[in-house]
């Protein structure tokens, strides 16, 4: 069990890392270059932010899913939008914040339901 939630952790700090230099990366390139238009920019938003706010719960997992944790997500998300506005062919969108508030909330709903599966269930054990 111990063995379970040290993998869990070491495992969610790397693709921690991996991601947030993913989505800066994405966040910096022109948008037409990156997806279809059929892809809502908003639900690609929540998506990413959903995935980040797991990661970050399961890479610190001596804490809850806290104001902390929420208050550095919506941070970086702010750091992105901030950045963009300074890039031709990319605009700051407060809309866009919102929209990472709703990936990190739907995580904050969901953790009673990922509470319940086998595997990742040790984050939340003693």
């Amino acid at each position: 069990m111990k063995n379970i939630k040290r993998f869990l952790t070491i495992g969610s700090r790397l693709l921690l890392v991996i991601c947030i230099v993913q989505i800066s990366m994405l966040a910096l390139l022109p948008s037409s270059a990156i997806f279809p238009a059929t892809v809502s920019d908003k639900v690609l938003h929540a998506l990413a932010f959903y995935l980040l706010s797991l990661l970050v719960d399961f890479a610190f997992p001596k804490t809850s899913f806290n104001a902390f944790k929420i208050i550095f997500l919506l941070g970086y998300g702010g750091a992105i939008e901030i950045v963009q506005s300074f890039f031709p062919y990319r605009s700051c969108s407060f809309a866009d914040i919102v929209a990472d508030g709703v990936g990190i909330a739907l995580y904050l709903f969901t953790i009673p339901l990922l509470k319940r599966l086998p595997f990742i269930r040790e984050r939340w054990s003693s």
